[in-house]
């Protein structure tokens, strides 16, 4: 819907959001990949059983974090966004240091042109003003 909203090509755009998973194993700091189209998504699976929480680089919105159990296993999933597009974030900072981690980069596609951008249904991240552009 904010691709078409915001007057992408759908043509163009992959219907498979998930740009790429990677793995790491016995890391502190797990490598994001380049942020992509309007928003990128990233979602980090960590295994861990003293993990508490996550530093993640500039430019990155911490979104939601859930610790919690699978199987014996301790899971954390960490998730955080950035908008635009071409930029290397950085790397999430986890607080010790984990069996597993996993890295999922997913795209929302849009434009990246800098303007402010109401993407509908989105109460929390999108505020409809003067300075937003309806297209």
């Amino acid at each position: 819907m904010n691709l078409v909203y915001r007057g992408g090509d759908p043509s163009t755009t992959s219907l498979t959001p998930v740009v790429g998973i990677t793995e790491y194993h016995q890391v502190n700091a797990v490598p994001l990949g380049a942020a992509q189209d309007y928003t990128t998504l990233y979602t980090v699976l960590a295994v861990s059983d003293a993990l508490t929480g996550a530093a993640w680089p500039d430019g990155v919105i911490p979104r939601a974090q859930r610790l919690g159990a699978f199987g014996t296993q301790q899971i954390s999933l960490l998730t955080a966004d950035t908008p635009g597009a071409g930029a290397f974030p950085g790397a999430v900072r986890l607080d010790t240091t984990v069996e597993t981690a996993a890295v999922a980069v997913i795209t929302v596609p849009g434009r990246s042109d800098g303007r402010p951008t109401w993407i509908l249904g989105d109460d929390r991240a999108s505020v409809l003003g003067t300075t937003t552009y309806l297209e």
